[in-house]
């Protein structure tokens, strides 16, 4: 998809009008991934991150390290596009727990769990419940699992 003509009048504005809270807030309104072109500041600030990823969840990618590992971020963000969990912490994405949540809300993304966790079996089960094609993603000696697709 093409950038919108206003992200790109961000990405190319001067470090000041980057720096302006209100005119980032109102950029992001309109595409997430504006947040890339916002000051530094602004991918750590959980308000400004959260409206981001609300409005496009692959906005993740953008965010701060602390906010790309906060549970509740990372499900917002899965949950407006599975493909955000691959901005996801390697530390959420190896967290059993948390990894059963996103694949409950899209079995696809299994695809960004840990190789550990694409080569459980209960977990693939669960996403494979969820989206059959889940399977595609199975690691280790799972792939060769009848039972997996049963």
């Amino acid at each position: 998809a093409q950038m919108p003509a206003f992200v790109k009048a961000l990405q190319f504005a001067s470090e000041h009008l980057r720096s302006d809270r209100e005119l980032v807030r109102a950029a992001l309104a309109k595409s997430g991934l504006a947040l890339e072109c916002a000051a530094a500041q602004f991918r750590a600030d959980r308000e400004l991150v959260q409206a981001a990823v609300h409005q496009n969840g692959l906005a993740l990618e953008y965010a701060s390290a602390e906010l790309r590992a906060d549970p509740e971020m990372v499900l917002e963000a899965i949950q407006r596009d599975r493909r955000s969990f691959a901005y996801a912490s390697e530390e959420l994405r190896s967290d059993r727990d948390f990894v059963l949540k996103a694949i409950r809300l899209d079995g696809l993304a299994c695809e960004f769990a840990s190789e550990v966790l694409r080569a459980d079996y209960d977990v693939m089960l669960e996403a494979v419940r969820q989206d059959w094609r889940a399977v595609e993603y199975a690691a280790g000696e799972l792939p060769k699992d009848p039972t997996l697709l049963a």
